[in-house]
């Protein structure tokens, strides 16, 4: 990978490096000086993540010994500090020496709140998930994770893969990834879909089911062949509350299948989503009867 070069900035460029290209994507303003033993550590650390990141936010750096006016306005009193810019604006920093796991996460956050990227982009993904078209977002995530290897970004290549079928190339992306993204909610929630789909095949058809269940109401194994049809045709909320009930007639059934599923479930949902909200409260409340 080729690591660009941050760009410098005095007092004389500030406004315009910082301030007005802060409109457009988010700007991380480096101060330094050539004496400070940290500062060089954490430079080639900014360095490397501006050029992953660089559709999102650009990093330039600002001389201390030469540019004392700007580190008094912004109240710099040790080295290096870090300040990130978005809409004209400080919004973030830290001072003294970080490292790159560390770095990464206070740009990965500050990119989740302030990029112009964001919003657009993923609604265009969605839109082409929605519409079947994997093939296209693999491609494009692919590039991505290569630019930016983001959450959000692996998390749309794992569900891209898992949409054209390839649940061994899915394994292996996974396989890769580092602990950090994987504690990622929007990651945990496109291998949770992964392992829903993976394990939801039903040979007999939904009306079969039905009429099994019609016949044998316990039977906790037509239950769950249901539930994972209702999960097929989205129909979330039903299949959350079949879960429920058999998870409420036999906790320990297939050493805890239903509650296992739950929680798959409410994270493909989002923890945010209603649905994933009343079904956790509805299984809290199970748990500790």
């Amino acid at each position: 990978m080729i690591v660009e070069s941050i760009k410098d900035v005095s007092e004389n460029t500030f406004v315009p490096e910082v301030i007005e290209k802060s409109k457009e994507k988010i700007v991380i303003v480096d101060f330094w000086a050539p004496w400070c033993g940290p500062c060089k550590a954490l430079t080639p650390i900014l360095e490397s993540q501006a050029t992953k990141k660089k559709e999102h936010l650009e990093v330039v750096k600002v001389n201390v010994d030469e540019n004392q006016g700007i580190a008094s306005q912004l109240r710099v009193q040790s080295i290096p500090a870090v300040f990130a810019f978005s809409d004209g604006q400080p919004v973030d920093g830290f001072m003294g020496a970080k490292t790159e796991p560390e770095v990464e996460k206070f740009l990965d956050t500050l990119i989740k709140k302030f990029s112009k990227n964001n919003s657009n982009v993923s609604e265009e993904f969605e839109i082409l998930l929605s519409e079947g078209r994997f093939e296209e977002v693999k491609l494009a995530s692919e590039e991505l994770t290569k630019s930016n290897p983001s959450p959000e970004n692996y998390s749309l290549l794992i569900r891209s893969t898992v949409g054209l079928g390839d649940f061994e190339g899915v394994e292996k992306l996974i396989e890769n990834l580092s602990p950090e993204i994987l504690k990622d909610n929007t990651v945990k929630g496109a291998i949770s879909s992964y392992e829903l789909l993976k394990n939801n095949n039903v040979e007999d058809s939904k009306k079969e089911i039905l009429d099994k269940m019609q016949k044998n109401p316990a039977d906790l194994n037509c239950k769950m062949n249901y539930s994972k049809i209702l999960f097929k045709e989205n129909n979330f909320s039903e299949c959350i509350d079949v879960l429920l009930e058999m998870f409420r007639k036999d906790k320990e059934w297939k050493d805890g299948y239903a509650k296992k599923q739950l929680l798959l479930i409410f994270d493909h949902l989002g923890s945010e989503n209603e649905l994933s909200k009343r079904g956790r409260r509805a299984l809290t409340s199970l748990i500790f009867v």
